[in-house]
């Protein structure tokens, strides 16, 4: 490992201190290193970090930081690894207070990389962006329900009623899909997720499709005094109102998003410490 860079949340107390200890630590080791404090805005520009001979991103923030990041680097292929700074972080590779021994791990090319499969999505025949974690519908508007149709692969399967839909990758699994009862995954499976939110329903149950499948989702009208029947979110970031009848195709997407796994470490062993400390909590 020879360059690197660090891209931080700026919304994050400690991102300034944190920044500054990581490149601190890669100058010691001999290791070229730029840093980035990114406010999510679109303005944002990455290209003052980002070289063709870049080798990976440390990303300091949240898992909805490392998200984003990984997200904004897929079409580099730029691996990304995570450093959590913020509360429950799955998705991380390390503790802030395990940084210097994760960082030392990666200079000594103790790691791998692990792919992670990306949600290609189009609203009414138009391309309207890219989820590594999920694609959310949820209603728009005051205490009431939407309905939305599910099919695959252009065959009827079921229709949600409740307060809307999440269609999850691996990667996202552990996310709101967890919350809203829905199974986890292993990150790296090639398969996405259907999971209701809040159904008015006893058998509305997830849904497990292949990687290979493609799925549609129609709005149903379900208050004829409202134009805007729900909204649609990319990674809780990109969002888009929908009217009553609105299509939603979703497919597994040609990029990859690259996540960096250090060797002693697993999926399992994170899901497993994760769970078990909200449990205590």
């Amino acid at each position: 490992m020879k360059k690197v860079c660090v891209i931080a949340n700026a919304g994050k107390d400690a991102a300034v201190e944190m920044t500054e200890r990581v490149r601190s630590f890669f100058e010691k080791k001999g290791v070229s290193c730029t840093a980035l404090l990114d406010d999510f805005s679109e303005q944002t520009s990455y290209e003052a970090v980002l070289t063709d001979d870049m080798e990976c991103a440390v990303v300091l923030g949240g898992d909805g930081t490392l998200i984003h990041v990984a997200g904004r680097l897929a079409e580099q292929k730029i691996p990304v690894l995570g450093i959590n700074l913020g509360t429950l972080g799955f998705l991380a590779g390390a503790e802030s207070a395990e940084t210097e021994k994760v960082l030392e791990a990666l200079i000594h090319g103790e790691y791998r990389v692990e792919e992670r499969m990306m949600l290609e999505t189009s609203v009414e025949g138009t391309v309207f962006g890219t989820a590594l974690n999920d694609v959310v519908i949820t209603r728009n508007g005051f205490s009431r329900i939407i309905s939305v149709s599910i099919l695959v692969n252009g065959k009827p399967v079921c229709n949600y009623r409740g307060d809307g839909v999440i269609v999850a990758t691996p990667t996202g699994s552990t996310g709101y899909n967890l919350s809203a009862g829905g199974p986890v995954v292993a990150p790296t499976t090639e398969l996405f997720l259907i999971t209701p939110i809040c159904p008015h329903s006893l058998s509305a149950r997830s849904i497990l499709l292949s990687g290979e499948d493609e799925l549609h989702l129609v709005v149903r009208e379900e208050k004829k005094t409202q134009d805007e029947e729900a909204i649609i979110t990319l990674d809780g970031q990109r969002a888009k109102e929908l009217s009553a009848d609105d299509t939603i195709v979703i497919r597994r997407s040609d990029k990859k998003a690259y996540f960096i796994q250090l060797n002693d470490r697993s999926f399992f062993d994170a899901l497993h410490r994760k769970l078990e400390t909200q449990e205590i909590i």
